[in-house]
């Protein structure tokens, strides 16, 4: 490439980017002002296209904010974050931290709460395909293989913690009924998302399996798991019940496959 050009194609990048100066230089026209509009176009068509990408990626948040607050979040959010992706898809992943902690925003919580789910919705269905497994494939496995059973969760599986009605305000924005008001559980609630076949989902977890499937997804064993719920909610009925959270796990189709035990 032509140095010259090189150097051209910089200069232009860092003022889109940063508004560097240097490139103002190499423009014509008869005075700043009209070299100023020119790259002004593009400066502006940058920042327009990322907050437009956000609108894409956080829909359901945009209707509950309203557009005209919506669009002063993603301005704040893009002026504070430049993007650093080639695909401009994971671009936003910052913003429910950005709402939690940014002064302007952290004092509606259901704000982040709300960004945080629906970015975990979209990453689910982003994920990559992978098969799922059938409960009959666990019937050849002897009683004391299970101890050693490691589950392998399907990658589009995740958890989030959530503290505001964020499940209610989904629907109602996706149903197009009246938003409810944001109100506050008493506790964090666990909330898992997974995509099956070309559908996402999503529902809220007892403490118990929220419990369980954080040692399955952190590659703990199934006895493990056990051990756990035990602690959790006794050695009587931990067993019943990490069945039970099996038996619906692989229904659901949030486990891919088993580590075969040796033996």
């Amino acid at each position: 490439m032509n140095p010259l050009l090189k150097l051209s194609q910089d200069a232009f990048q860092r003022y889109v980017l940063e508004g560097g100066p240097a490139i103002a230089a190499e423009i014509a026209g008869p005075d700043a002002g009209y070299r100023d509009t020119r790259l002004g176009i593009y400066y502006n068509a940058y920042r327009l296209r990322l907050i437009d990408v956000l609108g894409s990626h956080y829909a359901k948040l945009e209707k509950y904010a309203g557009m005209p607050r919506f669009r002063e979040i993603a301005r704040d959010y893009v002026a504070a974050h430049p993007s650093s992706f080639r695909n401009v898809r994971w671009y936003g992943g910052g913003l429910p931290a950005f709402l939690r902690e940014d002064a302007r925003y952290s004092e509606e919580p259901v704000l982040a709460d709300l960004a945080s789910f629906e970015w975990a919705l979209g990453l689910a269905f982003d994920a990559p395909d992978a098969p799922v497994l059938e409960l009959q494939a666990l019937n050849g496995l002897a009683p004391d293989q299970w101890a050693t059973l490691r589950l392998i969760p399907h990658p589009s599986l995740d958890t989030l913690t959530v503290r505001w009605n964020v499940a209610a305000i989904w629907h109602a924005v996706e149903e197009d009924r009246p938003l409810p008001s944001a109100e506050a559980a008493p506790h964090a609630v666990a909330v898992a998302v997974w995509r099956r076949d070309h559908t996402t989902f999503f529902r809220s977890l007892p403490e118990d399996e929220a419990l369980s499937l954080e040692r399955v997804r952190a590659g703990c064993s199934f006895g493990e798991m056990c051990e756990v719920l035990a602690g959790a909610i006794g050695a009587d009925a931990s067993a019943p019940r990490a069945a039970a959270c099996l038996q619906t796990w692989i229904s659901d189709g949030w486990i891919s496959d088993y580590e075969r035990p040796a033996g």
